[in-house]
């Protein structure tokens, strides 16, 4: 018997709609049954005519006529725009994954389900996941694995660099809410109130690849069991995101300052491999959407 494919519609056509887009696209789990944006000629709906079915021009209100053919949706806007977008979304019974930093949405690393409580899946088929930032995504498995080994924890810094080609208009007007939620993420993790979130456009030529160091304050901590969390969690990631890796591991900058840094390295759908920071969030979205629904798919014998 075949597997029902999710049909999902996408919501933005800058640089991670049109990554996310192509990923989909060659996912045999998934049906991408509308692209929208907010321009006729806009590249992003332009560049998928008779790859998509439903090429929608007018925004979300353009989306209302064949909601009934989509399962849920991808929203890669802005921050601003969501609240309006999840409010009709799931008024008409539809999931919804967020790609921007809203802050709206549950929290969520797909790898690290089974490794903290706090990242589960909604148990209600109408939810809203939100995929935080990329360096939220990245930094997670560092945060999660110095925290499982390290006590006293009194500060905790993020901080990315992304090539600014990467950085589209949405991202950009959106600097401040992606700090407030890589923060949030960095707390909810940590349980360390006093955390900083950096992120650094770098207009280098040629374009850098996405890195994220991780710098935690504590009293104590077991290096070699923090050494051999990182392994284990990043080995998880690289399931859907094979370009994430460690480049500097867990070290010891000074008394009580431990650091470590990752890099990814992006699939290039839509973009070049420098654009590592759209491929994680992206991946991570498409995972959490792959788990979300596949638990709905079992219930109910599908």
């Amino acid at each position: 018997m075949q597997k029902n494919r999710i049909k999902v519609a996408i919501l933005g056509t800058g640089n991670i709609g049109t990554d996310l887009c192509e990923r989909l696209l060659r996912d045999p789990d998934f049906e991408v049954v509308a692209l929208v944006g907010r321009r006729s000629d806009s590249p992003g709906l332009e560049n998928f005519q008779g790859k998509v079915q439903n090429i929608i021009p007018n925004g979300i209100n353009g989306l209302l006529d064949i909601l009934e053919n989509i399962d849920g949706a991808f929203d890669a806007t802005s921050a601003h725009d969501h609240a309006e977008h999840w409010n009709l979304l799931s008024s008409n019974g539809k999931w919804i994954i967020d790609l921007t930093p809203s802050k709206i949405g549950k929290p969520l690393v797909p790898e690290l389900i089974d490794v903290i409580e706090k990242f589960e899946l909604i148990e209600e088929l109408v939810a809203n996941y939100s995929m935080v930032t990329c360096g939220g995504q990245s930094s997670a498995p560092l945060l999660y694995a110095f925290a499982a080994h390290a006590s006293g924890i009194s500060e905790v810094e993020v901080s990315s660099s992304i090539a600014a080609l990467s950085a589209g208009p949405a991202t950009r007007r959106n600097i401040d809410e992606y700090i407030q939620a890589t923060e949030n993420l960095t707390e909810l993790i940590t349980g360390c109130e006093s955390v900083k979130a950096i992120l650094v456009l770098n207009p280098a030529d040629p374009p850098i690849m996405m890195r994220t160091t991780v710098q935690m304050k504590i009293e104590s901590c077991n290096l070699n069991l923090i050494k051999e969390e990182v392994q284990h969690v990043v080995k998880r990631i690289q399931r859907y995101v094979p370009g994430y890796d460690v480049v500097v591991e867990p070290h010891m900058t000074s008394a009580g300052l431990i650091s470590a840094t990752t890099k990814v390295t992006g699939a290039g759908y839509a973009l070049p491999s420098y654009a590592g920071n759209l491929d994680i969030i992206n991946a991570a979205a498409v995972e959490t959407a792959r788990r979300h629904a596949n638990q709905f798919s079992v219930k109910l014998g599908n």
